[in-house]
């Protein structure tokens, strides 16, 4: 089997990402590790991602998905349909409650949503404002907030009421892109109403201990709203996705694929390293996998930093 390097990969995947993605199963595509019989090959390959497996003989021949693409092999991997983790239930695990000051890990959200998850503090880099870190899609309503909105601690869905739940207010996010242009992060900040309210430890965690970049097969962890603390295992640090709004579908690029390490409402999370270093911003899954924002280019795209 002829050895397959990143670079060729990546090339592979450039240049045939868009044809694709166009195919009406295809979710998503990125590189990761072959697959077979449920083990690993040891070898990477071009992975196309697809809601449900379908036979050979059920495709059109423009369906069709070949085992090899631009001299790279392929790995068809049925994912489900991925979409952004709002609230849908509660686990036994979760972190529902009211806590002040309130850690990374637990319930948060805008006003006019259900729930999400506070991800962990940061500090404004031009004004040293320390601030929360979580989803667009939990802080500012899927683009659709103004800035200062109330944002509750718990979410609404999980009993917080304004205005004895207001832990802050709506300060910064980066818009997420429904039409063509790709996304690249899924992120807000809110400004604490009380800088007692909140501290920058994360339940069962403790506090991030800086950043690293994600690689494949690495270890890592999490404490969110729904499913509380969860372990899981990056797949892929190149995946572009179709991520489903409610009606609305948007594309990411160059996202961090797991294996599953969530439910709905663990959107906002801080995934870390077992050495506690931020590797990735959860906000989109599906039953087989876990979908992060890489957190360098969240601190990048809203010019922060970590709060110590």
């Amino acid at each position: 089997m002829r050895k397959i390097t990143n670079q060729l990969a990546a090339n592979a995947l450039r240049q045939n990402e868009d044809e694709l993605l166009a195919k009406s199963n295809v979710v998503g595509v990125g590189i990761g590790e072959k697959i077979r019989g449920g083990f690993s090959q040891g070898r990477l390959c071009l992975k196309i991602y697809v809601e449900k497996k379908i036979t050979a003989q059920s495709l059109t021949k423009k369906e069709f998905l070949p085992r090899e693409i631009a001299r790279v092999e392929t790995d068809v991997e049925e994912v489900g349909k991925i979409v952004a983790l709002v609230v849908r239930l509660r686990s036994p695990q979760g972190n529902f409650g009211r806590y002040r000051p309130a850690p990374g890990g637990v319930s948060l959200g805008h006003y006019k949503i259900t729930a999400g998850t506070l991800g962990c503090l940061v500090k404004d880099k031009k004004s040293g404002k320390v601030l929360i870190l979580s989803n667009n899609h939990v802080l500012a309503n899927s683009n659709k907030a103004q800035k200062s909105d109330p944002i509750l601690q718990p979410g609404p869905y999980d009993g917080g009421k304004k205005p004895k739940d207001l832990i802050g207010y709506l300060e910064n996010w980066i818009e997420i892109n429904f039409k063509k242009e790709a996304n690249l992060v899924d992120a807000a900040l809110a400004r604490p109403k009380n800088a007692g309210d909140v501290k920058p430890e994360i339940v069962l965690i403790g506090s991030p201990q800086g950043l690293t970049k994600a690689k494949i097969g690495m270890p890592i962890q999490k404490s969110g709203r729904t499913t509380g603390y969860t372990t899981g295992k990056v797949k892929d640090i190149s995946a572009s996705l179709k991520v489903n709004y409610d009606n609305q579908t948007a594309l990411f690029r160059n996202q961090i694929l797991t294996t599953n390490m969530s439910q709905g409402g663990d959107s906002g999370s801080l995934v870390l390293d077992m050495k506690q270093r931020a590797v990735g911003l959860l906000f989109a899954g599906s039953e087989q996998v876990t979908i992060l924002n890489p957190i360098n280019e969240v601190l990048r795209l809203l010019d922060i930093e970590f709060a110590s």
